[in-house]
């Protein structure tokens, strides 16, 4: 069964003249609450560019993937923010512009946590958004907002939390390319190292072996190993000739078995000697030109990584060294010349509408209650 309202609407009614009595003087009373006695705050803010976002990482600017750079995140950001909602810097501006005796605080067993919780309606950090689809947003500003009754007072903490962000902020650049920097030299020190040691085993290598340049070692084996071939060749033509052309062992007969002996003997240690020479055996020049190439190779691209180290090395000098803000003031606090707050004109409606509500309210229960002790429920005796 529903509930009828319309007694209770009549009656509402017939009090007409006495709720709008009420309206009246309440609502006079929220106009001069408001407009004479309501605390004015002023606002000072101060809106700043966050630190651009530097090189991720190397991978991630050679690569052509534009989901890459997302899995940077808005480091810049989350710095500022934690920056901000850090402990010591509430106990700093708590401190510094005495906010335990503007809150009345003074003799409060935890009145820091008590002021903080203050503070979050009189400092806030405000934040400018731009979406990149997917999900993601990137900030394109951030503004320090103070409130306090003196636009003066105002002004100063919205200057020195800007100033206390700052500072943390070029502190914190400086320690990140501090450690860059170390790291970067530790990895060239290695480096170097390591080039080093491959330069030792390398000239080891070409001295025991006497590799100095093996491809051109090989050129000239080549080159000598086919003189000495067409020489061989020419030789047992011409041996073959004098054959044909004498019977028995002529003196130059034997000088040409002599020479094809000679040829041959030559042949044989250009194909098989075993002993490292600066004319290697294509023996050993097919076993020497593999650890050759791998041992240069090797030298060669660590050698690379050096110059690329010393690059680096050198640009993180030059970010350590610099002491420069990374964010950027884009509009200064200044001191307000009009209250921002309350807004009155809200707040007389809001007053006025409570009052009202709870009017209502009070005489509609006192009607119910009314009502059901007159229905004789409590004195009813029970039936026998």
């Amino acid at each position: 069964m529903l509930f009828d309202f319309r007694p209770y609407i009549i009656l509402l009614w017939r009090m007409r003249w006495f709720l709008t009595l009420n309206f009246v003087v309440v609502a006079a009373i929220a106009i001069v609450f408001a407009f004479h006695f309501a605390k004015k705050e002023y606002c000072s803010q101060a809106t700043f560019l966050p630190p651009a976002t530097g090189n991720i990482n190397l991978m991630a600017g050679l690569s052509n993937n534009p989901l890459m750079g997302l899995l940077s995140g808005d480091e810049s950001g989350d710095a500022i923010e934690t920056i901000f909602e850090s402990k010591i810097l509430k106990r700093r501006v708590i401190e510094k512009f005495n906010l335990y005796e503007n809150y009345m605080l003074t003799k409060s067993p935890n009145k820091f946590e008590l002021a903080v919780k203050r503070m979050q309606k009189q400092i806030a950090l405000l934040s400018s958004l731009k979406g990149k689809g997917i999900g993601m947003s990137k900030t394109l500003s951030y503004s320090v907002q103070c409130y306090h009754s003196s636009p003066d007072t105002a002004l100063q903490m919205a200057e020195y939390i800007f100033s206390y962000l700052d500072s943390v902020m070029i502190h914190i650049s400086i320690s990140k390319a501090s450690r860059n920097r170390a790291f970067i030299e530790s990895q060239y020190v290695a480096s170097n190292e390591k080039r080093d040691s491959l330069n030792m085993a390398f000239k080891e290598f070409q001295v025991s072996n006497k590799a100095f340049d093996v491809s051109e070692q090989m050129k000239f084996t080549l080159k000598v190993y086919a003189d000495i071939k067409a020489a061989a060749v020419m030789n047992d033509l011409k041996l073959l000739a004098l054959q044909r052309e004498y019977r028995g062992n002529t003196p130059e007969i034997t000088e040409a078995m002599n020479a094809k002996k000679v040829y041959e003997k030559k042949l044989a240690e250009f194909e098989q000697k075993e002993e490292y020479d600066v004319l290697p055996s294509l023996n050993l020049s097919s076993e020497l030109m593999p650890q050759y190439a791998n041992i240069f190779s090797a030298l060669e691209v660590q050698s690379k990584i050096c110059v690329l180290l010393a690059t680096e090395l050198e640009q993180a000098r030059l970010q350590e060294a610099r002491d420069v803000s990374p964010i950027i003031l884009v509009d200064p606090a200044y001191m307000a010349e009009y209250k921002s707050r309350p807004k009155r004109i809200p707040m007389v409606m809001a007053i006025t509408a409570g009052y009202m509500c709870a009017l209502i309210f009070i005489i509609i229960a006192y009607t119910l209650i009314s009502d059901f002790f007159k229905s004789g429920w409590l004195t009813a005796k029970p039936e026998t």
